[in-house]
């Protein structure tokens, strides 16, 4: 069943006005998840069943690790909440946020958990074909570890929480922070989670079959997108964008109206973390004070900066990259 029943484009004072607090200088918490990232690219076409001459890296990632680390590339103050396990995997990513500026003192160690690890085999070129994730440390994510954290959290400039985290969580999340709240579905497997989160959200980029569940309405035509965004602002959601892959995004606003953006040009090497570059830059749009269809073209062009590197995260990733993108000059 569809939650979307009018019979147009529903336009009209937004749910989401809820007394959230806007502190632009202070941190954004972002608290969801941090992998060990195990990436193969074939060199030439994958061949399933076989072995494949190609490059094999090994990096930290995880949906908040990259959203972390891209926003410490745009100039914010981040601090990241997760939980890792006392293990090499573990180390690696701490020192690695460590290096990058990003602050880990409300993070958690678990002595007898494993570190998320994420395996993952492209495409040639650079497309995921399938991949693996051990993630079940992040059940131990709880609304009961993050209490008394709950007065600093509501100091920050916004919160970004990812669909990894327990629906447990998430729903303590929804209750307890007044700040804006961003998040990201991650996949159709966690999607659902973020329910008890719509009603006070002030971002969230979900992909076609993403939205398709969250909304109960079935996606079959560009047509469509107006009216599933419409059926997540009435759900409580400010800025909708619903990605569309190699054709750009469906960026909706409720009181701006939407429009479909298209990609910005570039060499593509990896779109692992593409998706994490654009709420990154989104959410830094945000809190700069951009509209929605602007935030959209800057958060497209850091995810073709994003894509121009092999790595989850590109380190020259910027504000002043974002600008040459938008503006034709790279």
């Amino acid at each position: 069943m569809s939650l979307y029943t009018s019979a147009g484009p529903y336009r009209s004072k937004p749910l989401f006005d809820r007394g959230t607090q806007l502190r632009t200088e202070g941190p954004v918490f972002v608290i969801g998840a941090v992998n060990m990232d195990i990436t193969g690219t074939p060199a030439e076409g994958l061949r399933t069943g076989d072995s494949n001459p190609g490059r094999v890296a090994l990096s930290p990632g995880g949906v908040g690790r990259n959203i972390a680390e891209n926003l410490r590339l745009l100039d914010r103050k981040v601090s990241l909440i997760t939980i890792m396990g006392e293990d090499a995997y573990g180390d690696i990513i701490r020192e690695q946020c460590r290096n990058a500026g990003i602050d880990l003192q409300f993070s958690f160690t678990d002595p007898l958990a494993r570190t998320s690890t994420y395996l993952c085999v492209n495409e040639e070129n650079g497309d995921v074909h399938a991949a693996i994730a051990d993630m079940s440390i992040y059940e131990l994510l709880t609304p009961e570890r993050l209490e008394a954290l709950l007065p600093i959290l509501n100091k920050g400039a916004m919160l970004i929480a990812d669909a990894n985290l327990p629906e447990k969580t998430l729903k303590w999340l929804a209750a307890k922070i007044t700040i804006p709240i961003v998040a990201d579905p991650v996949s159709c497997a966690k999607a659902e989670r973020l329910r008890p989160l719509l009603s006070g959200l002030t971002l969230i980029k979900p992909n076609i079959p993403e939205a398709e569940l969250l909304t109960g309405m079935e996606i079959r035509g560009d047509g469509d997108l107006g009216r599933a965004a419409d059926a997540l602002h009435r759900l409580g959601v400010r800025r909708v964008y619903i990605s569309l892959g190699g054709r750009g995004v469906w960026a909706d606003d409720l009181r701006e109206g939407g429009e479909l953006i298209p990609c910005f040009p570039g060499v593509v090497v990896n779109t692992t973390g593409c998706g994490d570059a654009f709420v990154a830059a989104a959410a830094d749009a945000f809190l700069s004070g951009l509209s929605t269809l602007e935030a959209a073209r800057r958060a497209l062009a850091a995810s073709a900066v994003c894509a121009e590197d092999h790595a989850a995260v590109n380190p020259r990733m910027s504000r002043e990259m974002i600008d040459l993108k938008v503006n034709g000059k790279v």
